[in-house]
């Protein structure tokens, strides 16, 4: 499947993530802010994902505190 509708490299990169890792999209919504994504889902929780050019691969950020 093509990745549609990316406008970065970094969003290309996470969705081809999220496409690989076999995430339904239909169910999740995905905001970026630059080399980082918000994904939510419909209940309202999320996870951060990271792409980092450095390496070309995106990461799931730990939550912190």
């Amino acid at each position: 499947m093509a990745i549609k509708g990316a406008k970065t490299i970094a969003e290309y990169a996470i969705r081809k993530w999220l496409e690989e890792q076999n995430f339904a999209m239909e169910y999740f919504s995905l905001s970026m802010d630059g080399n980082r994504a918000d994904l939510t889902d419909r209940r309202g929780e999320s996870m951060t994902l990271v792409y980092r050019p450095e390496t070309r691969s995106v990461h799931i950020e730990e939550p912190s505190g």
